[in-house]
């Protein structure tokens, strides 16, 4: 009987999210957390969902195009950015409210609080916002890069 009231709770709050356990994969409970991407004109264009350990950038229309994790480097902890395609490529990273490309030139900036993300170009103009309860340091950074173009398939050379 037990059981039964756990499974019933699970299926409920998964039901409230608005996810099937079919979409929940190996995370049981409300994973993923997901958070609506906005521009700057404040129209949403893609949605981020918050995994325990990585948070992924789904852009409306595209599906799935990026993942941002902690790895460790060297000691230290690292927020990375990867581009996914069929395959993931790293892209950038982040370090003390600034993004980075994969040449590590500062791009950008993010600040985040416990409910709000934003992100800023070089000029300090705000490219848009996001709204993530979960894992906010992470999400900021993944959103962030998504706002600055680091998602962006690579630019075909002019002739």
């Amino acid at each position: 009987m037990k059981g039964l009231w756990v499974i019933l709770v699970l299926l409920w709050s998964s039901t409230l999210l608005g996810q099937t356990p079919a979409e929940q994969k190996d995370y049981p409970g409300p994973f993923p957390v997901k958070g609506p991407i906005f521009n700057s004109e404040g129209q949403q264009i893609a949605e981020a969902h918050v995994y325990p350990r990585f948070v992924e950038i789904h852009q409306l229309g595209k599906g799935k195009i990026g993942r941002v994790g902690v790895m460790p480097e060297q000691g230290w902890s690292k927020i990375f950015i990867m581009r996914e395609k069929n395959e993931l490529q790293l892209v950038g990273h982040a370090f003390e409210g600034q993004i980075f490309n994969e040449k590590k030139e500062v791009i950008g900036r993010y600040f985040w609080t416990p409910t709000y993300s934003y992100a800023y170009d070089l000029d300090g103009k705000r490219v848009g916002s996001t709204k993530c309860i979960a894992w906010p340091r992470v999400c900021s950074v993944g959103v962030a890069g998504f706002l600055l173009g680091l998602l962006e398939p690579p630019k075909e050379p002019a002739l």
